[in-house]
């Protein structure tokens, strides 16, 4: 079954109490899963847009996807939390848990790569099948690879610096951390520029979001 089926076909969505679930001790999100203060505000005011996602676990509950969210539940007290329960194996469970995140845009391209480092070295999977899982080229999926070599002491200094970090940044850190090799991505040879200053509002953001899928399709720095 993919994840999609797996999302879509095999879930049963009700209310859990928080002493019911757990934390995934193997997850893609690695850097400052427990800052929630701008979740708390929000879910103080709207309550939880959208339910958490987990996996029965014996008489417990393993989150997969809401991490933060849970979290934030506790801070405001909350005793239940909506969730989808899916009936999925650990392996589907990590890869849905890495999609979720990818899908919104939660994960820096270090913690993508540390965690396709995983799905390479510890579940097998090729750098084709970890591609098509998060709708990457194979060359993008390396890519990635390459930046997890970093440590996690050195990403955490250089986003408390206020860096950006993209992927550029990133294998720059790369090298001048290891003091060799070369910069993986391709110097710009042309450079476009498109004026968006008549578009507003939503023609706005569905530009720059189809514009942002352009450049993850075909590598576009």
């Amino acid at each position: 079954m993919d994840l999609l089926s797996a999302y879509n076909h095999n879930q049963n969505k009700e209310l859990l109490k928080l002493s019911d679930i757990v934390l995934n001790s193997v997850q893609p999100r690695i850097l400052n899963r427990d800052k929630v203060e701008d979740l708390v505000d929000s879910m103080r005011r709207l309550g939880l847009i959208e339910p958490i996602v987990v996996k029965r676990q014996g008489e417990h509950y393993v989150i997969i996807a809401g991490e933060r969210r849970y979290r934030a539940a506790l801070k405001l007290g909350w005793e239940e939390i909506p969730a989808r329960i899916l009936d999925v194996g650990d392996d589907v469970c990590y890869e849905m848990a890495l999609a979720e995140n990818e899908k919104r845009k939660s994960l820096n391209p270090w913690e993508i790569g540390r965690a396709i480092q995983y799905l390479r070295k510890e579940k097998k999977k090729s750098a084709a099948e970890v591609a098509d899982l998060l709708g990457y080229t194979e060359r993008y999926v390396k890519q990635l690879s390459s930046i997890a070599r970093l440590d996690q002491r050195t990403v955490e200094e250089f986003l408390e610096s206020g860096r950006e970090p993209s992927v550029k940044n990133l294998e720059n850190l790369l090298r001048q951390k290891e003091g060799r090799g070369e910069i993986i991505s391709p110097p710009n040879k042309y450079r476009l520029v498109i004026d968006i200053s008549r578009l507003t509002g939503k023609k706005r953001e569905g530009f720059l979001s189809e514009l942002e899928k352009l450049k993850r399709k075909y590598d576009l720095l």
